[in-house]
């Protein structure tokens, strides 16, 4: 069985190399609003200062991605942050919310002996 893989506009290239002249003024200012959105939605895995990190890594660690969207339009751009943010720590958000805590536990099983 042979499985084909196709490129998409939105897969990473592995060899891509950190490009952080990506980071300017406006591209700062679209990745802080992405992180505030970020934090905003997943208050449990994600702190504001956090957010805005991970956005400025995703800009500069996917330079043409990045790039390709901003030549979009900065709506673009705060989109694919957003999206990315979301992706990162959606799952960890999921699995936080199925986690019961040892107080739950211990009342519903009762006092370990």
């Amino acid at each position: 069985m042979t499985l084909n893989l196709i490129e998409t506009e939105f897969s990473t290239s592995i060899d891509e190399r950190p490009d952080w002249s990506i980071i300017t003024e406006e591209t700062d200012g679209i990745a802080q609003r992405a992180a505030r959105k970020a934090a905003d939605s997943y208050p449990s895995v994600l702190e504001y200062d956090d957010a805005h990190q991970d956005a400025l890594v995703l800009m500069a660690t996917r330079p043409s991605k990045a790039r390709a969207a901003l030549d979009l339009g900065p709506g673009a751009l705060y989109r694919w942050l957003t999206q990315r943010l979301r992706d990162q720590h959606l799952t960890k958000e999921k699995h936080r919310s199925k986690q019961i805590s040892f107080e739950a536990n211990v009342e519903a099983f009762g006092e370990a002996e």
